[in-house]
């Protein structure tokens, strides 16, 4: 596939689903717990993003404007952190993010075979959520696993090196 993906906003209804997870004074205390261990409230910003995002699924807009006003800085920065940091999504994703590395030494270990094998096993481009809504698949500048390339993560959970496409599609397969 390897075409590039064309992005489509998060509906309406997205957004009220993920905002309506948890709300910003329900993730309050465990904020003001994370706030409380930093000199300057904007400093804590992402921990509050992660936290946020753990909550919620991804970070919608509301929870831009609500962690910026909670913070008390500029909604642009909370922005500007957002889009800088692949960690954080500003979309709706899988329930699991799996991110594979594309830079040289993965690229040269057979990282665009793994790549290919995984938009043509879950008939999806790179920066998509599966079907089924298990994964999103994206692909990462570097995942400081080089030892291991070709490489991919599950954020927050596991980290695979050495792959084929075939072990690639395997391992996805074996968390379902």
């Amino acid at each position: 596939m390897s075409a590039p993906a064309t992005r489509t906003p998060p509906t309406a209804e997205e957004i009220a689903a993920a905002d309506g997870r948890a709300t910003f004074d329900d993730l309050r205390p465990h904020l003001d717990t994370l706030v409380a261990r930093y000199p300057a409230r904007g400093a804590a910003l992402l921990p509050v993003l992660w936290h946020v995002q753990r909550s919620r699924g991804w970070i919608t807009p509301n929870s831009v404007a609500e962690t910026a006003a909670y913070l008390e800085i500029p909604k642009a920065h909370v922005e500007g952190v957002i889009t800088f940091y692949t960690m954080f999504q500003d979309a709706p994703a899988g329930r699991e993010v799996v991110m594979v590395c594309k830079t040289l030494t993965c690229r040269l270990r057979g990282a665009q075979d793994v790549i290919d094998a995984l938009e043509d096993h879950y008939g999806i481009h790179m920066g998509d959520v599966t079907a089924d809504g298990k994964f999103k698949i994206e692909a990462a500048e570097c995942l400081g696993l080089c030892d291991m390339a070709p490489c991919m993560l599950v954020v927050d959970k596991a980290r695979y090196g050495d792959l084929t496409p075939e072990s690639a599609v395997k391992s996805l397969e074996e968390r379902s």
